[in-house]
């Protein structure tokens, strides 16, 4: 998950610079939960939010960041398209050029300039032309009989279709180990800010989840924000590159508490022992790797993982010291 995570924080900081790069006054910016753009827009449109839905037209350099990013049909976009998101459906007409990445990207109206693709699948449907070239990465193309290419299509193999399963497997055990090594180095090298932070987890763990899935939400939107200006672009690239150590050093930090916190119950004459705590630091963190290698649930643990580490380390940023206890009266 976090390499996935890491390329999606590349990808927002990319499109959202070549958005500073179009900036006017006349910028329509739109940032929520839920976004329906359904009043045509007449300058650039930056819209980020959970679902993204745009059914107006737009005539402009358009933005779309989302989970779910709609181009609805018979909604033309006059203007280069930038779109990030989990799922994105392009029915409606583009005239300019087109840049997408997802999970999975559907095309079904018509391109008039070049489309760079980069998804685990691209759908071509019967309505889809696309008078430019196509440039697709990814591992899975469905294109319909009726679907057009004019400017013909370039395949650039994926990483696991470059080097193949075995070393896609290799890397995620790449990141596994290192993982592991540096939650050893944490467990060894810092018990004082563990030990406070296995007392917030035992203390408030509602609390700390939540503050984890607002650190989690509220950096990046953060940083966003700080690009649509132009001089907020290097404080911007600089805080989501902190993010990304953020969400590494969290992982990590949540099996070093976990493995202490097991240490103190099984074994508590050892937890002061820095070598006791480094090795069931890394012990834990395999034991969360294997965990999050199950399918289904796997994937939901790892992420639940991360928001609680995240949240512990913003706890104890965040804490404030006691306040001094007055000497009483003599």
């Amino acid at each position: 998950m976090i390499p996935r995570i890491a390329i999606l924080l590349l990808g927002l900081a990319l499109g959202c610079n070549a958005a500073a790069d179009d900036a006017t006054p006349d910028r329509y910016v739109r940032i929520g939960g839920n976004i329906d753009i359904s009043q045509p827009v007449l300058g650039p449109l930056i819209a980020i939010g959970g679902n993204v839905t745009v059914s107006a037209p737009v005539t402009g350099p358009s933005h779309l960041v989302g989970g779910n990013v709609t181009i609805a049909s018979n909604t033309p976009m006059k203007g280069d398209v930038s779109v990030a998101g989990g799922d994105v459906t392009i029915d409606g007409p583009i005239d300019g050029r087109l840049h997408a990445a997802g999970g999975t990207v559907r095309i079904g109206g018509i391109v008039t300039g070049n489309a760079s693709i980069a998804a685990g699948r691209l759908e071509l449907g019967p309505g889809a032309r696309i008078q430019g070239k196509l440039t697709f990465r990814g591992d899975d193309l469905r294109q319909d009989p009726a679907a057009q290419v004019v400017g013909g299509i370039e395949r650039q193999a994926s990483f696991q279709n470059l080097h193949g399963h075995t070393d896609h497997f290799l890397l995620g055990w790449f990141w596994t180990v290192g993982l592991m090594v540096l939650a050893g180095i944490i467990a060894a090298a810092l018990p004082d800010v563990s030990s406070r932070m296995a007392r917030e987890l035992r203390e408030h763990p509602g609390a700390t989840l939540i503050s984890g899935f607002l650190a989690f939400t509220a950096i990046p939107i953060a940083g966003l924000l700080l690009m649509l200006t132009i001089v907020g672009i290097p404080i911007a690239l600089l805080g989501l590159m902190a993010y990304g150590i953020l969400l590494l050093m969290g992982y990590a930090w949540l099996a070093v508490i976990v493995g202490g916190m097991v240490l103190d119950r099984v074994k508590p004459q050892a937890a002061a022992r820095a070598g006791w705590r480094a090795g069931v630091a890394v012990l834990t963190m395999l034991a969360i790797a294997l965990i999050a290698r199950v399918p289904y649930i796997g994937g939901w643990a790892q992420f639940v993982a991360l928001l609680i580490g995240v949240g512990l380390i913003a706890a104890v940023v965040l804490q404030r010291s006691p306040p001094p206890v007055e000497a009483s009266p003599a």
